[in-house]
């Protein structure tokens, strides 16, 4: 086996390119070359948007492997003309005195390894250190795992993704305009209706996957799917758990409209916005009447935003549960 050295270097802030091996996904980030080297388990790395775990040797990037194989085909063809080199030369010192054959050997154009490091995509802005282990890594868009230990941020995720769904509340007229050159302005009316329909969705499931694992994190125990759907389980969770629910963080006021606005999300997510007899009995929406379809502007979905946020930041500030 022939062993051919070659050269990693980092970006100018310390990272190093990594890509999931999960054909499904292929996510790439970065991770500090000096974490690599002294955190990350041989055995276990995890991406930091779908979670797939696998051994180290599995996370290079497409852009590495080219150029792994750029700098392995360089060096297997100097080798090969090497070693023709040395065979036809050696038979042509072979032949020299032979009255009948002789042979003549020329080299031709010399083939030269070159074995340059192999650089890294120019850096990111956005960096994580992990809350749990240390490592730092560096990412484009959402990462929910620590490449390192696999840990999933509550705070960090629920944080990212109440950004993400301002960021396209407050897109909604500049994605109307484009609409509206690409298709008509009808068109571009009902897709932006639907992009502020499903904002309200995405304020109440990702609210949900933070309260259950900020639950999780303060009990030590899980609860029922969508517990955190309806407000009132949830508070009522909380209450036993530590002793206080959403009441300590929010005005009745607050809750009253969370419990509304989860409501109306449930009534999109099933019955795309039509009102119904259950709708109406459940959640006591006296602004219409059963046959009717709901109406979201962003300024609701925004004062949902806000809110969430505000009981976010409180439950954050729980200590977790300590055993006896």
């Amino acid at each position: 086996m022939i062993n051919i050295p070659i050269t990693l270097q980092s970006d100018e802030n310390g990272y190093f390119d990594r890509e999931c091996p999960n054909e499904n996904c292929l996510y790439q980030f970065k991770i500090k070359m000096k974490d690599w080297k002294e955190k990350v388990s041989d055995e276990e790395v995890h991406c930091p948007m779908c979670g797939h775990v696998d051994t180290s040797d599995k996370w290079w990037t497409q852009d590495q492997l080219e150029q792994m194989h750029e700098i392995a085909s360089s060096y297997a063809m100097n080798y090969i003309q090497q070693e023709l080199d040395k065979s036809f030369k050696s038979l042509e010192r072979s032949t020299r005195r032979n009255k009948f054959i002789k042979i003549t050997y020329k080299p031709g154009k010399r083939v030269t390894f070159i074995n340059n490091p192999i650089g890294q995509m120019p850096e990111w802005e956005k960096e994580i250190t992990c809350e749990k282990c240390g490592t730092t890594y560096s990412v484009i868009g959402s990462a929910y795992f620590c490449p390192c230990c696999g840990y999933n941020s509550a705070s960090s995720s629920f944080s990212e993704s109440l950004d993400t769904i301002q960021k396209m509340l407050d897109s909604v007229e500049q994605m109307k305009a484009l609409f509206s050159e690409k298709y008509d302005s009808d068109k571009a009316e009902t897709m932006c209706r639907s992009m502020i329909e499903g904002s309200l969705g995405d304020c109440v499931s990702s609210f949900q996957k933070f309260a259950e694992r900020r639950y999780t994190e303060i009990t030590g125990k899980s609860v029922r799917v969508n517990d955190f759907q309806i407000v009132e389980k949830g508070s009522n969770l909380f209450c036993s758990a530590v002793g206080y629910g959403y009441e300590k963080w929010l005005s009745e006021d607050e809750i009253d409209m969370l419990k509304l606005y989860f409501q109306r999300r449930h009534l999109f997510e099933h019955n795309n916005g039509m009102v119904d007899e259950q709708y109406f009995s459940k959640a006591g929406d006296t602004d219409y009447a059963v046959g009717q379809r709901l109406i979201i502007r962003k300024s609701e979905v925004e004062e949902v935003l806000k809110t969430l946020k505000k009981l976010g930041a409180g439950m954050l500030a729980i200590s977790p549960i300590q055993e006896a």
